[in-house]
């Protein structure tokens, strides 16, 4: 399961939905200050991402990860992942947002 190994940056914000657990994925901060899947409407890119084992549910304050790194996150080095609908992260770049590059394989370093 991906964990995050270091931190750089990091924001608090509250959940504005249930956020799946057990997975690293993308998430937008909106006007009114709460958390959602990136990619949910139109325009709405990544702000940053979210690692958690937990569940997250509505209202939740968590924290956001701008920049820091995920280990266990899978992926061979050099890869670059975006975050796409629904906040899944992919290696596919159309109408997604770039979260940051693979190194060591399976470490995601991440560079919102």
């Amino acid at each position: 399961m991906a964990r995050i190994d270091k931190v750089v940056q990091i924001v608090r914000a509250t959940a504005g939905t249930a956020l799946p657990s057990g997975t690293v994925i993308g998430v937008v901060i909106t006007a009114g200050g709460s958390v959602f899947p990136s990619g949910t409407a139109a325009g709405q890119a990544a702000d940053g991402v979210v690692c958690y084992g937990g569940s997250i549910v509505a209202g939740d304050t968590i924290g956001v990860m701008l920049r820091g790194e995920i280990v266990e996150f899978g992926g061979s080095a050099g890869s670059a992942y975006y975050a796409g609908v629904g906040g899944t992260l992919s290696l596919t770049s159309t109408n997604a947002t770039k979260v940051g590059k693979t190194i060591e394989g399976g470490r995601l370093v991440v560079t919102m």
